[in-house]
């Protein structure tokens, strides 16, 4: 064999490209993969925040269906509602219109979260007028 036989020139990629190519790979896969990962965390958030306000304003229209005035003060309750347990604060408050009470109802997942997942204000109108 000749001398020039044994280095004959070879197409291909060193190393070294492979190596660079590599880590321009793995840049973007880590990039995508965190933003699938945000997609599916704010789509999870963003169920439970729909459900948390449903379970709210089921509690709003209950106290709207009820024939009393509602009293004034803190009620807790659960809810079942797309098979999970909810967990609601009530708070009645009195406002400057006397035939006029605001509903506050703070709606969480688990009970001892510090969190709410969904708050809704409601105000509520004396059903009984005196005369």
């Amino acid at each position: 064999m000749m001398p020039n036989q044994l280095f004959k020139k070879t197409k291909g990629f060193t190393l070294l490209e492979v190596l660079i190519a590599l880590a321009v790979f793995s840049y973007g896969a880590v990039g995508f993969i965190t933003n699938i990962s945000k997609y599916q965390k704010a789509q999870v958030t963003s169920v439970e925040r729909t459900v948390a306000h449903w379970v709210a304003m089921n509690q709003i229209s209950l106290i709207r269906l009820e024939k009393k005035w509602p009293n004034l003060g803190v009620t807790r309750g659960t809810a079942e509602m797309a098979n999970s347990r909810w967990y609601w604060i009530q708070t009645v408050t009195k406002t400057t219109e006397k035939q006029l009470r605001q509903v506050k109802v703070e709606v969480k997942l688990k009970q001892d979260d510090e969190n709410t997942t969904v708050s809704v204000t409601a105000f509520v109108a004396n059903k009984i007028r005196k005369r």
